[in-house]
């Protein structure tokens, strides 16, 4: 238990941070799982789902819960691996 006024207040901004790094990262894996679902299985919709999935990653650095070239990685594997389905088709 924190006992300083500082302290106190450090643990409530770190709940509070931790709160919210939880419900985007929520969001993204959620968008994420739907995404590496229509690549596997081919789904024409896969294209508007990169789309919604590089503005949840572009939320993730914005909001810093993701480093910037972190964050580019990611966007870049994505559309590699859309782009190996769809020439394998």
């Amino acid at each position: 238990m924190p006992n300083t006024s500082s302290a106190k207040k450090a643990l409530k901004q770190s709940q509070t941070k931790a709160s919210r790094n939880r419900r985007f990262n929520a969001l993204y894996k959620e968008t994420l799982k739907a995404f590496q679902k229509a690549v596997v299985s081919g789904s024409a919709d896969a294209s508007d789902l990169l789309a919604k999935l590089y503005s949840r990653v572009d939320t993730l650095v914005k909001k810093n819960i993701l480093h910037i070239n972190n964050g580019s990685r990611k966007k870049s594997r994505f559309a590699k691996m859309l782009k190996s389905v769809s020439t394998k088709a």
